[in-house]
Formats: structure tokens, C-alpha cells, sequence
């Protein structure tokens, strides 16, 4: 299992890159949804490497979330 602090500072780092807004902030509840959802996919995708995992998973919340 990847640790936690690790996926969180990942998340809030691709997070800025996409919005960049460097001010946006996610709640702690969203990156609990993000660490899940990139849980599950790396279930299905296990042999996929984790940084694109965390690209497809962040992409497509902040898709649905905020753009």
C-alpha cells in the first residue's frame, strides 16, 4: 500500500498543475476521494504506473467538480 502523506502531497501537486491556482486548497474529504479512487484504479490497473493513475484520477474529479 503507497503511503498516504506520499498520494496527498502527489494530489495537491498535480492539482495546482492543472488549475494552477496555487491558493486552491482541497479539503481533506476530496483527497480522501481521490486516495480511493486511485486505490481502485490501481486495483484494476495494477501493472500501470502509479503517477498516471494519479493524473487519470485527478483529472477526471476536477473535471466533473470544477470545470
Amino acid at each position: 500500500m503507497i503511503d498516504r502523506q506520499f498520494l496527498k502531497k502527489k494530489i495537491e501537486k498535480i492539482t495546482v498543475s492543472y488549475v494552477h491556482d496555487p491558493d486552491l486548497l482541497l479539503t481533506e474529504k476530496q483527497i480522501d476521494t481521490l486516495i480511493k479512487n486511485f486505490h481502485e484504479q490501481r486495483l484494476k490497473n495494477p501493472d500501470e504506473d502509479i503517477h498516471h493513475i494519479l493524473h487519470d484520477v485527478i483529472y477526471e474529479y476536477l473535471t466533473v467538480n470544477y470545470f
